[in-house]
Formats: structure tokens, sequence, C-alpha cells
């Protein structure tokens, strides 16, 4: 462990200015800005390596506009992006002198919380797309404790850089969705006008005792009934619809033939909440908020019994469905070859695996790594490509023939609503899409509201992790029982950051691209590619032709002299 650092007064950085990949840096190169000092309770950590992620491009688009972004005007006031950083420790507040030495190495996870508001390491927290950063108490003393996580010497850091996105993948089969309502929970009850249905609250309900209970148009004896079964429960009835982001739980009762009033009452939920289509539903695509399924947690489901609590705890799951049938449409792209990957290598995974992507290099690459592996598990894989059918139809026809009954699971790692749209047919009863690749929350797509309500289709969704989900993954790859280097398909240095993030908006290179922020020289590179940068470089690679730490110290040797 190296204890002394040379730290210069100044270095390369891409701060954010504005919406739009020409506002990172400066005339399409990096700023050189001054190294920021930390105070007495802070660290100062040197970026040896940052991933660029999709989430990155969807935040230099949006720029203010992000809902992770705090500045007001990135003109004046810019953040530095990067999430999935690997740092040291170059200098130590006097304050911290006890907890943390020079010379330490981690990762960080990027979704930080304090006292319940999020502070997301390179949004509102300046991030890894610079040579150094500071981190505060947020990062070091936040809701879940530290944010950081220590590396193993041999670990390079390429690889831990890719440690972030597995988690997120990992993660996402990991949601706990509610099998009840919330505890004294914000309760709405909402019926079109004119409803004489009478409703009972259930043992669920009734065990959660809710603070209060917002009805909307149930007649007199329905509100009776309700408020004998829930003596502790606040009512308040109303006549018109209640504001946005107030419930826990929201009861759609009986509006099938009112599809404008149910959708707008699925909008009111605040983050996880949970909505019940209680009653008959016609066999209809309505609009749902999927944007919100994914970033805000947001939960369909639904039962004919006019018992509320009867529309809990059905398919709840969100692991893939043992010895099922799974299709990734994406599955192909960074993100998405980690998630077939998992399927492929899960001893308790599906039995049938469709994967679709637009790109047959990507297809070709995905197959290499992993035809044999499901020969071995004795699963039907088989990839498609829709740009090689005549039409969407005959595309249609060919998924139906891979799967004539349905899928148990389908992963949707495509951001496109009209694809999420047209996958949706193909869910069976009990069927669960997770919609991985995030949708711009309040962008609604077309789901079909029967097969929420009836036959218990359901739809979730996460962005991010949790530091315990980081630590899983951790400890997964340094003891051997993942290798997340199969995802690294390029390597590049500070000056040749921008050209990576438009490799990742153009799907470039069939994985991941890592930069090192102090190697300014080198050139973006593919992995296959490695061979052109240092001379023998070739033989340090492991035996399946992965990046190693042997790679990684000839390319240090080189870059940084």
């Amino acid at each position: 462990m190296n204890n002394t650092y040379d730290i210069p007064e100044n270095m390369q950085a891409w701060p954010l200015f504005g919406a739009g990949l020409e506002n990172l840096g400066k005339n399409s190169a990096p700023c050189t800005v001054p190294v920021p000092q930390p105070n007495d309770n802070e660290l100062l950590v040197k970026i040896d390596a940052i991933g660029l992620c999709f989430s990155d491009i969807k935040l230099i688009r949006a720029g203010e506009e992000h809902p992770r972004v705090y500045s007001e005007d990135l003109k004046t006031d810019p953040v530095i992006p990067g999430h999935e950083a690997v740092m040291t420790v170059v200098k130590v507040g006097d304050k911290l002198q006890d907890e943390y030495k020079i010379g330490q190495r981690f990762i960080i996870q990027a979704d930080i919380y304090v006292n319940g508001k999020g502070y997301a390491y390179g949004y509102a927290i300046d991030g890894g797309m610079a040579q150094y950063s500071v981190l505060d108490q947020r990062v070091l003393n936040g809701d879940e404790g530290c944010y950081l996580l220590p590396l193993s010497d041999e670990t390079p850091n390429a690889v831990a850089a890719l440690l972030e996105p597995w988690t997120c993948v990992k993660a996402s089969y990991m949601i706990e969705n509610r099998t009840a309502p919330k505890n004294a929970g914000q309760v709405l009850i909402a019926a079109p006008v004119g409803c004489e249905q009478l409703y009972t609250a259930g043992a669920l309900l009734s065990g959660a005792a809710p603070k209060k209970v917002t009805v909307l148009n149930l007649s007199p004896a329905a509100v009776s009934l309700l408020e004998q079964e829930l003596p502790d429960s606040e009512f308040k009835v109303v006549t018109e619809l209640p504001d946005a982001g107030q419930f826990e739980d929201i009861f759609i009762c009986d509006a099938g033939s009112e599809r404008e009033f149910a959708e707008e009452v699925g909008k009111l939920g605040v983050r996880g909440a949970i909505v019940s289509f209680i009653g008959d539903y016609p066999d209809e695509n309505w609009a749902f908020d999927i944007g919100n399924i994914h970033y805000e947690g947001w939960f369909y489901q639904g039962n004919r019994s006019a018992d509320l609590s009867a529309a809990y705890n059905r398919n709840v799951r969100s692991n893939l469905k043992p010895g099922g049938s799974c299709w990734l449409p994406g599955g192909a792209g960074a993100m998405g070859q980690m998630h077939t990957q998992l399927a492929v290598e899960d001893s308790n995974g599906p039995s049938r695996i469709l994967l679709t992507d637009m790109d047959s290099n990507r297809i070709e690459n995905v197959k290499r790594q992993l035809v044999a592996k499901a020969g071995e598990r004795k699963i039907e894989f088989k990839t498609m490509n829709p740009a090689d059918f005549a039409s969407p139809v005959e595309f249609d026809q060919a998924v139906r023939e891979f799967a004539p009954d349905g899928f148990d699971d389908i992963v949707m790692l495509v951001p496109v609503v009209p694809v999420i749209n047209a996958a949706v047919k193909f869910l069976k009863a009990d069927g669960l899409m997770n919609i991985f690749a995030g949708i711009p929350a309040g962008k609604s797509g077309e789901l079909n509201v029967r097969a929420i309500a009836q036959d218990g289709v359901r739809f979730i969704g996460s962005s991010g992790s949790k530091t315990e989900h980081l630590r899983q993954t951790l400890q997964a790859a340094e003891a051997g029982e993942l290798d997340p280097v199969t995802a690294l398909a390029a390597i590049g240095g500070m000056s040749v950051l921008k050209d990576g993030l438009q490799g990742v908006a153009d799907a470039k290179f069939p994985g991941k691209t890592v930069i090192f922020p102090n190697y300014p020289d080198m050139p973006l590179t593919a992995i296959g590619d490695i061979g052109e940068l240092v001379e023998d470089i070739d033989a340090t690679l492991s035996q399946a032709g992965y990046y190693t730490m042997a790679t990684e110290k000839l390319l240090d040797k080189k870059y940084t002299g």
C-alpha cells in the first residue's frame, strides 16, 4: 500500500455545463480545474477507473431536468458525472485519520441517501469523470453508513469498475414488493360516479390499520361498511381526484368501463405504491406509467373479489421462474449480456431462453460466451435479430413459435415504449416483465388491464441498488462465484472519455467501456485489439482471453510511467 502521493495542483475533469453531449467539458476536451481539497472530515481520492453507463447518457441528455441532479443551472454550477468509480485514498482529513489510510482502494455505491434524500454520486455529488474526487460525510456516513466498499489488491481497476453495473443487474432480481397494505399508511379507494358496490376491507387491510382512508365516489353504505372494519382510520370522503403523490395503496374499484378515470387514479401513488384493480376489467390495453414502475417501484395488481385484501400476494416474485421460459429483448447489449449470463449460469434458472437484439455482432459475442454453458445446463437457447425478418408480424410469429404458451419472464432491456408494448402480449398468466431499461418517469405504455387484474401478470423495475447488494456482488466476484470481466469490451484514457460515451450511445462495443482518468493518452480500444497498445500484452490475458491484473500492470507502466 502506497502511503505517499504527489497530488498536483490541477487535474483534468469533464464537468457537465448543460443538457447535451456538446456541453460535457469544453470544446470536446476535458477541463483543467484545481484539485479539490478535503476538509477535516472528508477524503480526497484518486479515480483509478470509471465505467461508462447508458445512465450517464440519460443524465447528459437531460441536464438540469434529470431528477437526480440538484443544480438549477449547470452552466454556472456544473456537476461532474460518473458513478461506476474505482478509487484510491490519497489524502485523509484530520478527523478521519483513525478510520482511513492513504492507499486504501474502494468502489462506491452511488445511490447515496441522507435522511431519506438521494444524493447520487455523479449526479448530485461530483463523480468519477475526473482525476480526483472529494468524498464528504454524505458518502462516508449516510443512511446506510459508509457507501465505500474496500477492494482486494488482486482485483484490477477495470474489473472493479464493472461491479456496480453487475450489482444493478443482480439487484433487479431482489425486488421485494409488499404483500400487504402499508402499515398506518395512506389509502385511496376510488370508484366511478354512481358506483353502488359494497366492499370489504378484508384481513390484510384491516391488519394494516391505515392512518387515513380517502374515499372517492363510493356510496354512503359502502363507506359505512368500511368504517366499521377500519375503526381506527381517519376517513375522508372527496368528490374530486386528490393530488398525486399521497397514497401508498390505491384501490380502483369497478372502473372497467371508465378507462380514463382509472388511468388518472393510477397515477396518484408515492414511491413504492401498490395499485389494485378491483372487479372485472376488459381485455384492453390501457395506459400505465411504466416509467414509474422502474424509477418509483409502482406495482399494479388486481382481483375480481369485492374483498380489497384479496388483491395482494399473487405473483410477487422478482426472480426468474425456475425451469420457466425467458425472453431478453436487447439481451446482447452492455447490460443485457449480464442479464443473459445470469440467466444461463443460474442453476435454478429458466430452461428455455430467447435472446433478441438488433445488433448481430453483439449477438455473436454473447453466443461465443454462453452457448456452451447453456448446453451444459441443457437450456434451449435461441437468438434472433428482429432486423432479419421481413416484417414485425413475421418476427412475432417466430417468437410465438419459440414459446407457444407465452413467457414466464420477459426481461426488458430496450428503453423504448413501443418495444415494451409489443412484448407484453407474449406474457402468459402469472408472467412477469422486469422493466430493467429505464423509461423516463411519467412515460406511459400500453399494458393489458385484464391480464393484470385477473391473470396475475405483473411488471416490476428497479433503479440502482443498495450497498448490501454491491457487497454481495463484490464478495461473489472475489470468491470466484461471478466473473464480471466478461462484460469488459473497451478501455481508454481521459482524453477519449467523450468518444467512449458516444460509443455507449451508439452501442459501438458489445459490452462495457472503462476509462482510466489518470491515463491521459490511451486511445479508445476494443479489448480484442488490446495487443495494439503494448507489446506482448496478449500474453497477460487469461486462458479465455480476458483482461487480468497483469494486463493492467503493463498498461499502467506504459501510460503513467
